[in-house]
């Protein structure tokens, strides 16, 4: 009998924790706060840029392109300078 009621008790603990869970996730979701995007002008993959850009076209940003695109071209093999969306994985400064 006393095995019984422990199994009992043990569904009524783990539909308790489930229950929980399920209110817990709703609330998360109205919690999170969204960063706005950003740009960074990243060559050849990399960051190169120590700024970040409110918009891809932002004057300062196309001056920052124009000046590693120079530098891309005259010292190097030509690598593509872009200016992209930041990701902090990809474009963090080490």
């Amino acid at each position: 009998m006393a095995k019984k009621e422990n199994k009992m008790a043990a569904l009524d603990y783990q539909q308790l924790i489930m229950d929980n869970s399920d209110n817990s996730d709703n609330s998360d979701n109205s919690d999170k706060i969204e960063k706005p995007i950003t740009y960074v002008v990243i060559r050849d993959g990399l960051r190169v840029s120590d700024r970040e850009y409110q918009d891809e076209t932002d004057s300062l940003a196309v001056e920052e392109k124009s000046f590693w695109t120079l530098i891309s071209n005259k010292h190097s093999y030509g690598e593509p300078v872009e200016i992209v969306k930041y990701e902090s994985r990809k474009h963090r400064i080490w």
